[in-house]
Order: structure tokens, then sequence, then C-alpha cells
């Protein structure tokens, strides 16, 4: 019974963490969102630009995107959009913060991408992304949203 213990507690946690995973609501679609950056580096690569935010109900947000991202070398431009999720409406301020994004790349010339992020209220991103130049990044990266 001792040996089979550790087993049944195991086989429980992971039925646990399964449950609640799939008790989790699924995101909600609150807008679209479009940005061009350009970023540079050298060991550490600092990435700026602006875009904008299209919510449902047709209410547009300017922004301002900055980025710092670890291993980076080169230069390259970014196009981007995709998908808000999980935005309250009635606080559309929440789409600033933080969003924390892990990910690698290799543009040469051209090259194509999407990420996934989440800033800490909750709001997740979803966007793909298209680039030019020359650069190589691996590591984490996080990007910052602001209103203008």
């Amino acid at each position: 019974m001792k040996r089979n213990l550790p087993l049944a507690v195991a086989a429980f946690a992971v039925f646990a963490l399964a449950g609640a995973a799939a008790a989790e609501a699924p995101p909600r679609l609150s807008g679209n969102i479009a940005f061009s950056t350009k970023s540079i580096g050298f060991i550490v690569g600092v990435e700026w630009g602006s875009g904008t935010a299209t919510l449902r109900g047709g209410r547009v947000l300017q922004l301002r995107v900055r980025t710092l991202k670890a291993g980076m070398i080169g230069l390259e431009a970014v196009s981007a959009s995709g998908r808000i999720y999980n935005l309250d409406l009635r606080r559309p301020g929440d789409i600033a913060g933080t969003y924390a994004s892990i990910g690698g790349g290799l543009t040469v010339g051209g090259g194509i991408g999407a990420q996934r992020m989440k800033n800490e209220k909750g709001v997740i991103i979803e966007i793909d992304e298209t680039a030019q130049g020359l650069a190589a990044k691996i590591a984490g990266a996080g990007v910052a949203i602001e209103l203008r």
C-alpha cells in the first residue's frame, strides 16, 4: 500500500490540474490590434513602435509599443496584427501593461512569426508578424503597451 501511495497522489494531482484547466473560461474576443515596430540590438535589443487597437463596437485606441529583447543581434522592422482577448470594454485602459513573451527567431531579408502574450490584468494578445531585416534572437522579450 505504501508503494502505491505516491502513484495515487500523483494521479490525483494530474486529474485536479486537468479539471482546473478545463474549468477555466475560454478567452472572449475584445477586438483587433495592429502595430509596426523597428528594433536594433547587440546582445540586448530595443524595439519601439506604434499602432492601434480597434475594439468591438468600433472604438479605436492609439498605442505605443516598446520591447526589450534579451539575446538579440541585428536590425529589423516588424509589422504585426492580431486579436485581443479578455479586455473589459468598460475599462479599455487595461490593454496597457507589460506582456510576457518567450520565443526565438531568425530574420534574413524577411520572416514570419506568431506570438501569444498576456499582461498582468489578464488581457491576452495573439499576433501574427512579418519582419524585414537581418536579426537573430533567442530568449524572452517583455512588451510594454501604453495608450497614446
